[in-house]
């Protein structure tokens, strides 16, 4: 599968790595070391963003000694320096198969036996989804991803609008006439457009479909897709965008927009 930057410019920057649905965060400092030892472990990569901006750099948790890490450093002097400066790192990673998402506090770049690296403290929580779990978000009309359905024997591709998304697979809404889909059927050439990254190729299969009427008495036929297969740093796009509309959302419930 192709590769996807998860730090393309045109990704706007965010300010805050507050979550609206709580029941993801891991909170107990027992449970918080025991993420962060598996990630070490697992020799995880893990992707920090400099202040929550779109820009990223790989790096990994080398060393865990009690409130302390030790990440390792860029082999690029100015990735430190933005490191180094920023007041906070937003980082992805994954414990197996699975997304976490922490905030660590400003980090100290240090030289340690000849290599760079960094030096911070232990987050305070992590956000971690769980396998059968996934949070899923219903998107807004003005700002929502669209996916172009590719199915074998159904003449041009159909893009429509995502009207839910998680990290796991998308819902869409066909129209009412589209005949049912045969259930696990692969839509292999598929792809989804984020609002705010690049197109994401994907394949996707079907796992429900049902009849629901609009409003107006139209019908429409909803489908629920998994992704299967997703490029490297897709999950990491589609989280960014989730994060952000929920951010929004909540901005605008509390009067700040």
């Amino acid at each position: 599968m192709p590769e996807l930057d998860p730090t393309t410019p045109d990704t706007p920057a965010f300010e805050s790595d507050q979550y609206v649905d709580e029941r993801y965060s891991v909170r107990n400092p027992r449970q918080i070391q025991l993420l962060l030892r598996a990630l070490i472990d697992q020799r995880a990569i893990v992707s920090a963003h400099p202040d929550g901006g779109s820009h990223a750099f790989p790096t990994a948790i080398l060393e865990l000694d009690g409130d302390s890490l030790l990440l390792d450093g860029s082999p690029l002097a100015a990735v430190n320096r933005q490191a180094g400066n920023a007041a906070w790192l937003l980082c992805f990673a994954q414990v197996d198969r699975v997304t976490v998402r922490f905030r660590l506090p400003q980090v100290h770049c240090i030289d340690d036996q000849g290599r760079s690296a960094f030096r911070t403290t232990v987050p305070e929580e992590i956000h971690h989804l769980q396998r059968r779990d996934f949070y899923r978000l219903e998107t807004p009309v003005t700002d929502s991803p669209l996916c172009t359905l590719r199915l074998e024997d159904a003449g041009d591709p159909a893009t429509v609008r995502v009207v839910d998304i998680s990290a796991s697979g998308i819902a869409l809404l066909l129209p009412g006439d589209t005949p049912p889909l045969p259930l696990q059927k692969s839509c292999r050439g598929s792809e989804l457009r984020l609002p705010d990254g690049p197109s994401i190729p994907l394949t996707l299969v079907v796992c429900n479909q049902r009849l629901q009427k609009l409003a107006n008495g139209t019908e429409q036929r909803r489908v629920g897709l998994r992704f299967e297969d997703l490029p490297r740093g897709a999950d990491a796009l589609i989280q960014r965008y989730i994060f952000r509309i929920d951010r929004e959302r909540k901005a605008r419930q509390n009067g700040d927009l």
